[in-house]
């Protein structure tokens, strides 16, 4: 008993370890001199091209490429006033200008660890937001994330917030249903510096950080209309990746400067490894006797390498998988494994086995 006591405990230790085994999938570092076309498009105009007055917001801005600036490693979104007017298809004039960039169309996922460095913005009427939303997706109820948005006032901008919204299909207000949060910096201004705003992101979770601090968490209890009026949209569909400054409907006032910037020094998406007990792949590969004596034998397509870890996280055997899918085991002492199954596409699936 004390023997099997200490293997689990072992073993909660070892996927604790591996739970956070984060593999990046997907970076810019805003090193070249203009945006990478590969990783990002633009959004341009007001939205009245997709029939949305304002982006749908009544925002006031015009969104243009030229508004984004890549110099010594920084994206810069630059906001502008635009004297003489930008004309949307609409016929409207917007006497601001300003960018948005995103993955629509280039880049797409479902969960990992999403983040961004970035220096926000001071001054009333500004809206900075990082956000996603999903690849074919209808709002509100295939969902909404929004890692970091922040509403600059007539002073500091000394909160920033998240939210994911949920809802039905055609919009409606009466069903539609956001949870959010708000933090507050104790003392200056969220743009006096660079800070790192995140969401891990994963099946029936979504957890906000800034700057590595958690800061609020939602699962589908957190909604009082699901499953009545709602479904929890989040572990469907692949979902992109954008960012903006917009101005809000109720505009600047004579305090807010202009020209202006929010700053991006990178942003990156990871996922779990796939040796990571969490992420592990159901599929085909069966292992047998489970639990075992002497040896193991192994079912499934292309199998190629086995690779067998101790409770500690050890590796303590790393073969080639002969003709028979055979592995003599009767030299391991009695405990819990993780083996390590890959295939002849670099695959990978783990399995848990006992050794009697």
């Amino acid at each position: 008993m004390k023997r099997i006591i200490l293997s689990i405990i072992f073993l909660v230790s070892y996927t604790a370890s591996f739970s956070q085994n984060w593999q990046l999938i997907w970076e810019d570092d805003f090193n070249g001199n203009s945006l990478d076309q590969s990783k990002w498009a633009h959004d341009i105009g007001t939205g009245s091209q997709y029939g949305m007055w304002g982006w749908g917001n009544g925002e006031l801005q015009y969104y243009q490429p030229q508004n984004t600036i890549l110099n010594n490693g920084i994206a810069k979104i630059e906001v502008k006033e635009e004297p003489n007017g930008i004309v949307d298809s609409w016929g409207a004039s917007s006497y601001f200008s300003s960018s948005k960039i995103t993955t629509k169309g280039i880049f797409d996922f479902r969960y990992g660890k999403v983040e961004a460095r970035i220096k926000t913005i001071d001054g009333q009427g500004f809206w900075p937001a990082f956000w996603m939303l999903p690849t074919g997706g209808s709002w509100p109820c295939d969902g909404e994330i929004d890692i970091m948005e922040q509403w600059g006032n007539n002073y500091l901008t000394n909160s920033t917030t998240g939210a994911a919204h949920i809802g039905t299909c055609p919009y409606s207000q009466s069903t539609h249903f956001y949870e959010s949060f708000s933090s507050y910096i104790s003392s200056g201004s969220y743009a006096d510096d660079f800070h790192t705003y995140s969401v891990i992101w994963k099946e029936d979770t979504i957890t906000w950080y800034v700057d590595e601090t958690e800061l609020f968490s939602l699962n589908p209890s957190s909604y009082w209309s699901i499953p009545s009026q709602s479904a929890w949209p989040f572990n469907a569909n692949e979902w992109y990746l954008m960012i903006n400054l917009a101005i809000t409907q109720a505009g600047p006032n004579s305090n807010t400067v202009f020209p202006n910037q929010m700053e991006i020094d990178y942003v990156r998406v990871y996922q779990e490894n796939t040796t990571s007990i969490e992420s592990v792949r159901e599929n085909e590969n069966i292992i047998y006797p489970n639990p075992s004596n002497n040896y193991i034998v192994f079912k499934g397509n292309n199998l190629k390498y086995i690779r067998i870890y101790n409770i500690e996280g050890s590796l303590i055997l790393d073969k080639i998988l002969n003709q028979n899918k055979t592995i003599n085991v009767e030299h391991l002492d009695s405990g819990m494994y993780l083996v390590e199954l890959e295939d002849s596409f670099g695959v990978k699936t783990n399995k848990k086995v006992i050794i009697n």
